[in-house]
Formats: structure tokens, C-alpha cells, sequence
């Protein structure tokens, strides 16, 4: 006769098993990367006593096409340069201003007041104003 010895299973297995169940329902659950925008603005922060000041350096980008989107403490800021190739046959000697889509997300302070946020353009630069707020609010 064959002696069958159960024994409960060790902790260690459990949580080896737990760990593949959320590993495979974090990648049913994900989403496909996005391909990354060919360009990135250079940005400069600074804060006064009463606001947040944002500048992004958006040369050739016209204000219609820049988006400002604030989601949660997220400020998302969008855009697209376009392509400066004229019409007709152009042969390029070098290309170093870049073009296309590009994106910059920026984390808030809890402190500021997203309903009072402005944004101007001008001479090639975005700057956009976020006054302070009450904390937490």
C-alpha cells in the first residue's frame, strides 16, 4: 500500500501563487504604452509668494494648438509643432528643430487654486500662472 502524507501548503508557495494572480491581473488590467512624444519643451518653475509660474519654451507652436489640461494634481500641457518643410522637392542639410506632438505633465502642489490658473502666449514662450489656494482645498 502507498502512504499518501497531506500536508497544508508551506507559506511560502501561498505567496509565491498570490504574487503570479496579481502579476497576471495587472497585465490584464494594463494598458498599451503610448509611443512618447518626439519632443519635449524646456520648462522653467518658479514660485512666488502668491502663485506658481510655469514657462514652456513653445517657439513655432501656435497658441490654438497648445492644450492645458488640469486633472487631479496633474497640469498636462499639449501640443504639436509643425512641420517647417516647405512645399515641393527640399533636400535638408540639417535639421535640428524638432517637430510633431509633444506633452509635459507636471504634478501640483495641493496648495494651488486650479479654477484661477492663466496662461498667456507670447513671443515663443507659454507661461501659465497658478495662484495659491487654501491647503488641501
Amino acid at each position: 500500500m502507498v502512504r499518501i502524507r497531506r500536508s497544508p501548503p508551506a507559506p511560502v508557495l501561498d505567496l509565491h501563487r498570490r504574487m503570479e494572480q496579481v502579476m497576471a491581473q495587472l497585465m490584464r488590467d494594463a494598458q498599451p504604452m503610448q509611443t512618447p512624444a518626439p519632443w519635449m519643451p524646456r520648462v522653467d518653475i518658479f514660485e512666488s509668494a502668491d502663485a506658481f509660474v510655469v514657462t514652456l519654451e513653445v517657439a513655432g507652436v501656435e497658441r490654438e494648438e497648445i492644450d492645458i489640461v488640469v486633472e487631479d494634481r496633474c497640469l498636462r500641457i499639449t501640443g504639436t509643432r509643425p512641420d517647417p518643410s516647405p512645399s515641393g522637392c527640399v533636400r535638408w542639410h540639417q535639421m535640428e528643430i524638432a517637430q510633431g506632438r509633444f506633452e509635459r505633465v507636471l504634478m501640483l502642489p495641493q496648495e494651488v487654486d486650479p479654477e484661477r490658473i492663466i496662461a498667456t502666449h507670447k513671443d515663443g514662450f507659454l507661461h501659465i500662472r497658478i495662484p495659491r489656494g487654501p491647503i488641501g482645498g
